[in-house]
């Protein structure tokens, strides 16, 4: 696998990752708004969203070092618009 793809291949695990975690934060929502949340499911809730969050913060060096790879200057989180799409087209399948 040459470096790019295994650039792109991290990348979209990354990106996993992340609606991962967004998903865990819709459920403990929903576990929080019931008048009574079950404490067991909401403790485990809390640990796996911990577990995701230590995993891509832990990644955001290699996240950044596959975006060089791809021809990306900037971090993530200064993408602009033109960017993003510029990323999607080439993770595309």
């Amino acid at each position: 696998m040459s470096t790019e793809d295994e650039a792109k291949q991290y990348l979209i695990d990354y990106f996993t990752q992340a609606n991962k975690l967004n998903q865990t934060i819709a459920t403990l929502d929903q576990l929080r708004e019931q008048n009574q949340p079950d404490q067991e499911k909401l403790s485990k809730k809390v640990k796996e969203y911990e577990k995701i969050l230590d995993t891509l913060n832990s990644g955001k060096e290699k996240m950044d070092d596959s975006l060089k790879e791809l021809g990306f200057d900037q971090s993530l989180a200064n993408f602009t618009q033109e960017d993003l799409n510029k990323l999607a087209k080439i993770l595309e399948p």
